[in-house]
């Protein structure tokens, strides 16, 4: 059994890059990061975020301490013989493309999460092995997560395989492996943040770190992948058999409003069906 790490970033206004990343790895390789982070860390929950920007725990830090143990655990991550795979989306590109589908952006979490569930079942069946995830604890998401993530180990052989029958939620204030999962996600986050948002800047050193060891991969959906979504949709709702109207039938036949858990539930019956 492989164990696998994900937290998710976004960006300050949470309107540019929404980014998911998994850190996978054994137990005993797990376990000799953690000792040395935990130390690193004087065992004060790391938070990338507030880390970076002097706040929470570290508000009353100098800057340049903060900055010193941000470095610190990067290269402590890099050297380690972990592996990442992070998904990241260029939201202004995505409501460029679909400037009225509300429910397009509401779903961007869940494709960046697929993205990564897809990435270790890939890694599990490469080392034939299986994979057991724990994400950070994201109330908001937590029970479609678990849905979606049930369904498609249920649809798909090859996942049910390689991935374990639960998927798992802890808070990062009681797992430092999630905190080393929001490094990383920080990182793939801003590596297109750099590229997408206002400012334009050059490739972060930390990210460079990770990226120079091979074992780090951040893959970015952009202006061309919308552009191509928004070409093909008919042709992906006819191949996924999830059509609109049916949809909308579906919430009246069955009294049901719709939300994120209601869509889910309805895709999980068309992936059933399919499955017959």
């Amino acid at each position: 059994m492989v164990l696998v790490y994900c937290d998710e970033s976004m960006d300050e206004t949470c309107q540019r890059v929404c980014a998911v990343g998994g850190i996978v790895g054994t137990e005993e390789q797990w376990s000799a990061l953690e000792a040395k982070w935990v130390e690193r860390t004087g065992g004060i929950p790391f938070h990338a975020n507030n880390c970076e920007s002097d706040r929470g725990d570290y508000q009353h830090n100098a800057h340049q301490a903060n900055q010193d143990l941000y470095k610190d655990l990067t290269i402590m991550l890099a050297d380690s013989t972990l592996q990442g795979y992070a998904s990241s989306v260029d939201l202004v590109a995505q409501s460029n493309a679909f400037p009225s589908a509300t429910t397009i952006s509401r779903h961007t979490y869940y494709k960046v999460f697929i993205d990564v569930l897809e990435a270790m079942t890939f890694f599990a069946e490469k080392i034939d092995d299986m994979a057991e995830l724990t994400f950070d604890n994201r109330v908001q998401t937590n029970h479609n997560a678990a849905l979606i993530y049930a369904n498609l180990r249920e649809f798909h052989p090859s996942w049910k395989q390689r991935l374990a029958s639960k998927i798992s939620f802890e808070s990062s204030e009681d797992n430092p492996r999630i905190q080393v999962a929001d490094l990383f996600a920080r990182e793939a986050m801003k590596a297109l943040d750099n590229v997408v948002g206002p400012t334009k800047r050059p490739i972060r050193k930390s990210w460079e770190a990770l990226r120079d060891t091979k074992r780090f991969v951040v893959y970015s959906w952009g202006e061309d992948y919308f552009k191509d979504l928004v070409t093909d949709l008919k042709g992906l709702e006819e191949r996924w058999g999830i059509r609109p109207f049916e949809y909308r039938q579906w919430l009246t036949d069955n009294n049901r409003e719709d939300n994120m858990t209601a869509y889910f539930e309805y895709v999980g019956l068309v992936l059933e069906k399919r499955s017959k």
